[in-house]
């Protein structure tokens, strides 16, 4: 009688806490998760690359306050970066206009901006996947997407990339979610066959186009799978050629520009011997990272198992006619790597050190294809339990209880994710690593508060048009989770150099001795 009595509370206890108390317990985590990070939003300052591009618009903001000047200001620059250094013509536009650009102390807009983008994009995309494409319910879609983006945020290779360096988030985290935009274009075209789709994804692979290689690849890989996959069935797939074409004629536009061989040097080009080790290295680098991830980012995996506890509910309780149909478990196991080990293709062919952005860019895909990976997976098993027959699937012992929602939630899955809570105890030292953990280290050292008036002192200097020879006080040298590039005692150095053309100094020097 104890154990029936016991066994009532645990699967009361289990109905009541349903899964839709799950998805907005998750979604209150996820914005708590952001808290931080936004809070931090009030600190960051723009550096190096910021100011360098931006120098014609600020200019001509200054001079005429009109945003045509602007306009033109920017295709100066595009036009100038394009022959001198940098061929991402679409992402160099964007560039030119950062928020400081119009009003001092602006910059604050940029990490609110690139966390809304990142949220928006990822979202979209598992709303298209999950929801209308695999008919899983809002309320998983909301869990999954919020675990998700809560591993996107905290354990991203670099803060600076993602949410605190202008023309870094700038350059790979506005493409990748333009290339998730552009992708929903395309499924949502092969699903209902209507025009205003294929000039949604056309927008976005201009854009695309004209900025990172790495979102370009990951579009280019999956419409041509599309293409090839479906054209049996749908001729009318091949217009998704329009913006492939697109997207390929902005980014041959940017891989001739005469500025990569300025900066990539003379050995900058293409060669089949090239390709091909690369490929070779990108597919070995996609089996060798996961385990970097295993090590140095635990909690991921913790974060994935959830994933598949919630996912394997989620796809027992798909709703009304089934609308897809898990067939391929392994091609599209082995398709989901191929596109990741993909991402790194771009920095391992061009050979020269790179920021974090390609890392971050690997990451960001390697959650996306895990995660699609897992459900397809649970699909099929699914799939072919509920079909029977007389494979191992269809004589598993416990298929009623892993086919039955309710049992499946009191008898596996309440039990798994007790089990993830124990895992959660082993990944101390990923949690202690975590962004929100970095943030609150920064703040309450007190280095947040001195970097904020060692920069308030430096803008004194540099907003005050009397002073054209402006010497600066050194700052921290440790920023925590932002991005700084400090000005230095050499004039000509880069930095000093491009602070001291937005601002108009005549010289701008960092002193160190009294």
């Amino acid at each position: 009688m104890r154990q029936k009595g016991t066994g009532n509370i645990w699967k009361k206890t289990v109905d009541f806490i349903s899964d839709k108390k799950i998805a907005e317990v998750m979604l209150g985590m996820l914005v708590l998760s952001l808290v931080p990070i936004l809070y931090l939003a009030g600190y960051a300052r723009p550096s190096g690359d910021d100011y360098g591009y931006s120098v014609f618009t600020h200019a001509a903001w200054l001079d005429t306050h009109s945003l045509v000047e602007v306009f033109k200001a920017s295709v100066h620059t595009v036009k100038g970066m394009y022959q001198a250094w940098n061929g991402d013509w679409f992402t160099v536009f964007l560039f030119s206009l950062m928020p400081e650009v119009f009003a001092p102390y602006t910059f604050w807009i940029v990490p609110y901006f690139m966390v809304g983008v990142t949220v928006l994009g990822t979202t979209v995309f598992l709303h298209d996947v999950l929801v209308e494409t695999a008919g899983i319910g809002r309320e998983y879609m909301v869990i999954l997407d919020a675990l998700v983006l809560i591993a996107s945020f905290q354990f991203i290779p670099s803060t600076a990339i993602g949410m605190y360096w202008y023309v870094g988030a700038m350059h790979y985290m506005v493409p990748h979610a333009v290339a998730l935009f552009a992708l929903v274009s395309g499924f949502r075209y092969y699903r209902t066959g209507k025009t205003r789709y294929i000039v949604y994804a056309s927008l976005c692979m201009f854009m695309v186009g004209g900025s990172s290689y790495f979102s370009s690849l990951l579009v280019f890989m999956v419409y041509g799978m599309m293409m090839v996959l479906f054209f049996r069935k749908r001729k009318d797939i091949f217009y998704l050629l329009v913006p492939f074409f697109i997207g390929a004629a902005g980014f041959v536009v940017q891989c001739v520009s005469p500025g990569n061989k300025a900066r990539g040097g003379e050995s900058f080009g293409f060669s089949v011997g090239g390709a091909f080790l690369t490929v070779v290295q990108s597919l070995w680098q996609g089996l060798v990272t996961p385990l970097d991830y295993l090590r140095d980012k635990t909690f991921i995996y913790v974060i994935l198992l959830l994933c598949a506890i919630f996912g394997w509910t989620a796809l027992l309780k798909r709703k009304g006619e089934m609308p897809l149909r898990f067939r391929y478990p392994l091609l599209f196991v082995l398709l989901m790597y191929g596109i990741y080990s993909a991402m790194y293709a771009p920095a391992i062919y061009a050979a020269v050190d790179v920021s974090l952005g390609p890392a971050t860019m690997v990451y960001l895909t390697f959650l996306l294809a895990a995660l699609l990976s897992i459900l397809y997976v649970e699909g099929w098993i699914i799939q072919n339990m509920q079909e029977g027959g007389n494979g191992r699937l269809g004589r598993m012992r416990f298929k009623d209880v892993l086919l039955d929602a309710g049992s499946y939630r009191a008898r596996v899955g309440a039990p798994l994710l007790l089990l993830a809570a124990v895992l959660t105890l082993f990944c101390g030292s990923s949690l202690r690593n975590c962004v929100d953990k970095q943030v609150y280290d920064y703040v309450s050292s007190g280095q947040a508060e001195d970097f904020r008036k060692q920069i308030a002192s430096q803008m004194e200097i540099l907003l005050d048009d009397s002073v054209k020879e402006a010497y600066l006080v050194p700052i921290n040298d440790d920023q925590g989770p932002l991005m700084h590039m400090p000005v230095t005692e050499d004039e000509e150095a880069f930095t000093n150099r491009v602070v001291r053309d937005f601002y108009r100094k005549d010289r701008v020097v960092m002193i160190t001795e009294p």
